[in-house]
């Protein structure tokens, strides 16, 4: 909860409260959905009157959008970073698959904002969770190998290979462990997280027609 007293200059608190509203927000949005969140819930969970709020976002759209630019920056980041990066077009896209499946474990609530997104988006306005340039770059890298031969994917369409790589973990994240019996199966335990990994970048693989002995380069 947000301390309205705390000795803190303007700036630097103002920047500490956005921040904590961002976090509440998103737990919000991923728990509740876009309609059903409301502003008066985010303003209690921070220690924050509604009218106070509207200091920092001026409405539920606006808080919405930030929220989901700041919960997706640093995944954002790390597949900007690695598409553009050294190595082969499959190296890339191996490495992109990694970052993913990294990002989305670290933080479940990405799964959970995308579910959300997706089972109420006749309430919502059109948004997109990842900019454009990054899906462009994929786009553009699953051309270039498909041209040059580095690339034989099974379909002409790379959305397919989107649509398995991310609709997996996102389900693997937030709706395995709902389905199956309690205490039988743990899919954040680090070895299955392991264990989902390889099969995301396997499947990458197949998809993409990349040979299943080559290495994707170490990010580390």
């Amino acid at each position: 909860m947000i301390n309205l007293a705390a000795p803190e200059p303007s700036g630097a608190k103002a920047e500490r409260s956005r921040s904590t509203i961002l976090a509440a927000a998103e737990e919000l949005f991923a728990t509740r959905g876009y309609a059903a969140a409301r502003l008066e819930d985010v303003a209690d969970a921070v220690g924050l009157t509604r009218a106070a709020l509207f200091y920092y976002f001026r409405d539920k759209q606006s808080l919405y959008d930030a929220m989901l630019k700041n919960a997706f920056a640093s995944l954002t980041t790390q597949l900007k970073d690695v598409l553009a990066g050294k190595g082969t077009i499959a190296q890339r896209i191996e490495l992109a698959v990694e970052a993913w499946v990294d990002a989305i474990v670290a933080r479940p609530s990405l799964a959970r904002l995308i579910l959300r997104y997706v089972a109420d988006a006749k309430e919502q306005p059109p948004q997109h969770m990842l900019p454009d340039n990054i899906l462009l770059n994929f786009w553009s890298l699953f051309e270039q190998g498909r041209r040059s031969g580095e690339l034989r994917p099974v379909s002409d369409d790379p959305f397919h290979v989107a649509s398995a790589i991310i609709g997996t973990t996102v389900f693997y994240v937030s709706g395995l462990a709902t389905l199956i019996p309690q205490g039988e199966f743990e899919p954040l335990d680090p070895k299955q997280v392991a264990a989902h990994k390889r099969e995301a970048v396997f499947a990458a693989r197949h998809l993409l027609g990349i040979p299943h002995g080559r290495q994707a380069v170490s990010k580390k």
